[in-house]
């Protein structure tokens, strides 16, 4: 068996990871403000899906060194 394998680690180590996550919810929020929704709430959408992408990488790194 690997080490790699021996010692679970935790995901949110990766930056990858954690960006992937903000960008993927964003990308979800962003697809539903463009197909489903007009005028101002379409762009509070938007604007929602663009905290999303900053500000949960930045909650996950966070968490992660308030676990440490």
């Amino acid at each position: 068996m690997s080490t790699s394998y021996t010692q679970q680690a935790n995901p949110f180590e990766n930056p990858m990871v954690r960006y992937a996550l903000g960008l993927s919810g964003a990308a979800i929020i962003a697809f539903v403000a463009i197909v489903y929704l007009e005028g101002l709430v379409r762009y509070l959408a938007l604007g929602l899906a663009v905290l999303d992408a900053v500000l949960v990488p930045k909650f996950l790194e966070y968490a992660l060194e308030a676990e440490q």
